[in-house]
């Protein structure tokens, strides 16, 4: 949901939850060269994980949560502290990457408050799906270890977002 309020593009694999509680949210994570593109990347990804432990917590769940290493060791963490070290020298002015890595994580935070009804609307209907056998991605990458997930297509998700204000977008190609 994050990823669409930011104006990133939707991928059609949408998202998938699987039966031990992992999922996958897919959106284009490529970059451009600006420190926009950059940046609402690296929110988006955080927002997925504040998003999960927010949703755990307030049910009551025990769902699988990493603790703060394995969120850091994460290929999602990874990710955007790749994306954050190629930020330019404009964009960091004065600030460490540490610091803006910590002023992005927190307005990922305040995007998940305020797009909360979003998320759960979404939460909800992917919850509400049957298991279905794992759908493959379209790299070809193996995303669970689990041989079932519910999940929401793209234009799914869309849809729903929609009537929360979100304009979301979902493409087949980049």
């Amino acid at each position: 949901m994050i990823a669409a309020a930011m104006g990133l593009r939707l991928r059609p694999e949408g998202i998938m939850v699987d039966k031990g509680a992992w999922g996958l949210a897919c959106f284009y994570k490529e970059p451009d060269e600006s420190d926009e593109s950059k940046e609402s990347i690296i929110v988006a990804t955080f927002a997925g994980y504040l998003a999960q432990k927010r949703f755990c917590e307030e049910r009551g769940y025990s769902c699988p949560l990493p603790d703060d290493l394995e969120v850091t060791l994460s290929p999602d963490s990874k990710e955007a502290r790749g994306i954050e070290t190629n930020l330019s020298k404009q964009y960091l002015g004065t600030r460490t990457v540490p610091e803006v890595h910590e002023l992005l994580q927190q307005q990922a935070a305040e995007l998940v408050l305020q797009h909360w009804p979003a998320i759960e609307a979404v939460a909800r209907e992917v919850a509400s799906k049957s298991l279905a056998p794992l759908k493959p991605l379209k790299s070809g990458t193996q995303w669970s270890d689990q041989t079932s997930a519910r999940s929401l297509t793209g234009d799914e998700v869309v849809k729903i977002v929609e009537r929360f204000g979100i304009k979301g977008v979902c493409v087949t190609e980049s």
